[in-house]
């Protein structure tokens, strides 16, 4: 096939060449045929006999290449379907054999061989595509073997269709197998494990020592968490077979003996723990037994030698230490009363159980007893002997402790200091009270020394005659201790009462010499927050007469120790005389400052009266002065009323300045201290209130001009915004769109005009208003003369924009009015031309004959036209206007989009692309 397509490839390339001759020829026959040559007609139609066989030459040899690339591509694709179908025959031989392994080992190189196979498998799956991409591109080419096409396609696919079943059975296949290997080898493994259990667990060493036997148990326990952890694999493989049974059911019988051979050895084992578990708790309880019995006996041997060894002690701490100690090994012998209870239980236990040692068992129960009954009655006599001995250290301890106490207060009660102050007294009475509640407090120990010595000798102390010598000395000795105290207590008492009368003497002549600084201060002079020092005065007198009882007690108290015939007597009258004495003073100085504080007071009032007149004064005349007169007629007219209430106010503090000048007058007659200032302040304060009438009354005229004048402003503005709205229509540009329009608009502009004339007397008698203002010298005269020629400019102008717009108006009508008459003329040539055009110049005499007339009547028609189209000619001169404004003067035109046929009498029919001129712009959508 390669060679024929060679061989029509060279063929091409042949015929390709000779269509340079065929050109040739074609021209050199045109050139023939142009020249006029004789035969031109035989060369034309040979000409055409060459280019027909040319044409089928090419024709011929287009449709065998065509069929030889068609041929090609059916082999190639032929070819590369039987490429994959060789290639699955091959690998179907693999995926059908019956091997599935003889172990785990070999299931696994089985599998791994299998995956290798599926990736190739996967890797090919691009040949399926493409086989099935070539089938169909070669059908939509329009070979002419679809039927071999689809035939090999479906071959292949039903070929690889096959071997993909095939693989996904033999993949099933050896994951069965694999499970099943799994599972035999898990059990294999189990039955192992099993066996080196086994063979630890017959031994038949029971131990010879506890040492040994606990050991023994260990290594047992270590056995028993082995056997939990098989009991978790036998669980596994109960599973794994309940899973194998339902999953692989052919295998059963296999599966099923490995499981019973596993179930057999593992309850095997587990016996055999359990009998090897109860021989070694046996041997261990008979080892335990024995060592607890040494141990127990060897601890009382140590026990008994330690408590006899003790000798009596010569002080408290070492009978307390013997003491404890003492308790100490009864603490120790009770703690071992569990271990003896346990150890003849376990012993009672072992005879229960009749072991083969019995008879030792029961003898050394027996001598166990015997040595426990032998310490406890030891542990008693010593007790009693140790208890006597702490007595006897306790009654010297505390008798020393006494004595030494005793001493000690002798030699505070030796002090004859009675203080010389009443805290240095109160401290002095304060550690007294504490000896006393010490003194009493040691009482009870004499008491509970006497009892306890009375005790040790009718409890036949072995040191009973010393222990009653000790005591009587004692009691002795805190009777004169006793006695003493009380003579003290008394002269402290004495020495207090003086000392607390100085201490009430000190603090009134203190409190009174500080209260007369307050009385004799000048403070009154300062009229700062008089009303606060006058409270502040009252207080004090308050303060004065709550203190007089005070003084009272004073007195009282001095009299009392003076008639008591106190060694103090001559020291307290003399302090007497000099508290009555400041007493005096300080009432006639807070006297006198009150009655200063008063006037002061007054003062006070009258000079807020005049600040608060002064202040208002100081506001008033800021506003007096103020330059502000108004921005607009609003706000002078606000100032206005603003000046009305001001005068008001004025008037109204005529009363308020009275009143001043007559307290001022009083504060003089009644001898103020500090009368000449206020008269002085009343005065000034006069003086000021009638310095603002004469302002008041100028501010009210300037403000009188200033209303003037805004007025006058606001009729300019009236005026200005009138202009401004009548000049938005003269200045208008819409000069109409047709003759109704134009004329709209000139009837429009005559009323205006009208109204700007019928104005003119109002813009003059605003004029006049203003003139006469600036004659006259007013102070807004330069905003006055600005404002003015603003009006008159804009009135000016105003006239010239009507003026203006009414010619332009004129202009237009005379435009629309030519250009309505145009139309018309326009229209009745229009309807005159397809009479003039016509073609028709009658069939017959009658008909020429009636077509002559009709154009004899035309031409007369003409002829009476002809004075209206001079007429425009002559309006077209006159008009100012010599071209058509657009958008104004002229007629707008549209162009139609698309077609459109009539639907009433009113409308128009029109092509697309036709230019209409548009008369009436009554539509929006126009």
């Amino acid at each position: 096939m390669e060679a024929k397509i060679q061989k029509h490839e060279a063929f091409e390339a042949e015929v390709q060449a000779h269509s340079r001759t065929i050109a040739n020829l074609d021209k050199t026959g045109i050139d023939m045929i142009q020249h006029g040559h004789y035969a031109s007609d035989v060369i034309k139609k040979r000409l055409e006999q060459l280019h027909a066989l040319w044409d089928q030459l090419l024709f011929k040899l287009k449709d065998k290449g065509k069929k030889l690339g068609q041929a090609l591509k059916l082999l190639q694709f032929i070819r590369q379907c039987d490429e994959v179908l060789y290639w699955i025959r091959d690998k179907e031989s693999f995926v059908t054999i019956e091997d599935m392994g003889m172990d785990l080992e070999h299931v696994e190189v089985l599998q791994r061989k299998f995956d290798d196979f599926l990736k190739e498998l996967s890797n090919h799956q691009y040949r399926i595509v493409e086989i099935e991409e070539a089938a169909r591109k070669l059908v939509e080419d329009g070979h002419e073997e679809t039927d071999q096409i689809y035939k090999k396609r479906d071959e292949v696919n039903e070929a690889w269709h096959r071997l993909s079943t095939l693989a996904a059975t033999r993949k099933e296949n050896l994951y069965g197998a694999h499970q099943v290997q799994r599972f035999n080898r898990d059990a294999d493994e189990t039955l192992s494990w099993i066996g080196e259990k086994e063979s630890a667990l017959t031994s038949d060493d029971f131990g010879r020592d506890l040492n040994n036997v606990q050991a023994l148990q260990r290594k047992h326990e270590g056995t028993e968490r082995d056997l939990a952890a098989l009991e978790g694999k036998m669980g596994q493989l109960e599973k794994e077979t309940e899973r194998l049974l339902e999953t692989h059911p052919e295998r059963k019988d296999v599966i099923l003996a490995k499981m019973d051979e596993a179930r057999r050895a593992w309850n095997a084992l587990r016996d055999a723990a359990q009998g090897r578990k109860e021989g070694l708790n046996k041997s261990y309880a008979l080892q335990r037994f024995l060592a607890d019995y040494r141990d127990l006996v060897s601890w009382m041997n140590d026990m008994k030698a330690i408590i006899a060894a003790d000798e009596l002690a010569k002080d408290v701490a070492g009978a307390e230490a013997l003491l404890e100690a003492h308790q100490e090994h009864k603490g120790e012998i009770d703690a071992r009363e569990d271990s003896f209870n346990q150890t003849a239980d376990a012993g009672q236990k072992l005879l229960d159980e009749r072991v083969g040692e019995g008879e030792d068992v029961k003898g050394k129960l027996e001598q166990l007893a015997k040595e426990k009954a032998g310490l406890l009655a030891l542990w008693e006599e010593r007790r009693i002997l140790y208890e006597q001995c702490m007595d006897l250290q306790l009654f010297y301890r505390d008798t020393d402790q006494a004595e030494n106490w005793m001493a000690k207060q002798e030699a505070f009660l030796a002090n004859q200091d009675l203080g010389d102050s009443l805290d240095s007294v109160e401290s002095l009475i304060k550690k007294h009270e504490d000896f006393e509640k010490s003194l009493n407090a040691q009482e009870e120990k004499i008491n509970a020394l006497d009892e306890f010595a009375t005790k040790l000798i009718q409890g036949q102390h072995y040191e009973a005659p010393k222990v009653a010598e000790r005591r009587q000395a004692l009691l002795d000795r805190r009777r004169r201790l006793t006695q003493r105290a009380m003579e003290r207590a008394a002269r402290l008492a004495e020495s207090y009462k003086r000392q607390q009368f100085d201490r009430d003497c000190d603090e009134m002549v203190s409190w009174m010499t500080e209260k007369l600084k307050t009385a004799r201060d000048d403070s009154y002079l300062d009229p700062t927050n008089i009303r606060g020092k006058l409270q502040k005065h009252i207080n004090f007198e308050q303060e004065l007469k709550a203190n007089k009882n005070r003084l009272d007690d004073i007195k009282k108290t001095g009299e009392e120790i003076i008639d008591s015939g106190h060694y103090a007597a001559d020291h307290v009258r003399d302090r007497l005389r000099e508290v009555d004495g400041l007493w005096a003073e300080l009432v006639d100085a807070s006297a006198r400052k009150g009655a200063k504080l008063r006037e002061a007071g007054d003062e006070q009032q009258f000079n807020r009266n005049v600040e608060d007149v002064e202040l208002w004064l100081s506001e008033l005349e800021g506003q007096v002065a103020s330059e502000d007169f108004g921005k607009d007629l609003v706000s002078v007219q606000n100032l206005q009323k603003k000046m009305n209430l001001i005068e008001n106010d004025y008037s109204a503090h005529n009363d308020r300045i009275d009143g001043i000048r007559q307290t001022a007058a009083a504060f003089d007659k009644d001898e103020h201290f500090n009368a000449p200032v206020i008269l002085r302040k009343q005065e000034a304060l006069q003086s000021r209130y009638a310095a603002l009438r004469d302002p008041l009354e100028r501010r009210k005229r300037k403000l009188g001009d200033s209303l003037q004048g805004n007025q006058l402003f606001r009729d300019i503005e009236d005026e200005l915004a009138w202009i401004r709205e009548k000049e938005q229509v003269a200045a208008s540009t819409n000069r109409g769109r047709d003759l109704i329009g134009v004329q709209n608009l000139i009837k429009k502009q005559q009323a205006l005009i009208a109204e700007i004339a019928n104005h003119e007397s109002q813009i003059e008698a605003v004029a006049k208003a203003a003139e006469e203002m600036v004659q006259q010298g007013h102070f807004l005269a330069p905003e006055i003369r600005d404002k003015l020629a603003q009006l008159r400019d804009s009135w000016r102008a105003l006239k010239n924009k009507a003026e203006k717009r009414r010619l332009e108006l004129n202009d237009s009508l005379q435009a629309h009015q030519y250009l309505a008459d145009a139309n018309e003329a326009e229209t009745w040539m229009a309807e005159k031309e397809p009479i003039v055009g016509s073609g028709d110049y009658g069939k017959d005499e009658d008909s020429a004959e009636a077509l002559l007339k009709k154009h004899r009547a035309l031409v007369s028609d003409m002829e009476a036209f002809k004075g209206t189209i001079e007429e425009l000619r002559r309006q077209a001169g006159q008009c100012k206007y010599q071209e058509q404004p657009v958008g104004q003067l002229g007629r707008d035109v549209v162009l139609a989009l698309y077609d459109y046929q009539e639907k009433s009498p009113r409308e128009v029919s029109m092509k697309k692309g036709d230019v209409l001129t548009l008369l009436n712009a009554s539509n929006k959508d126009w």
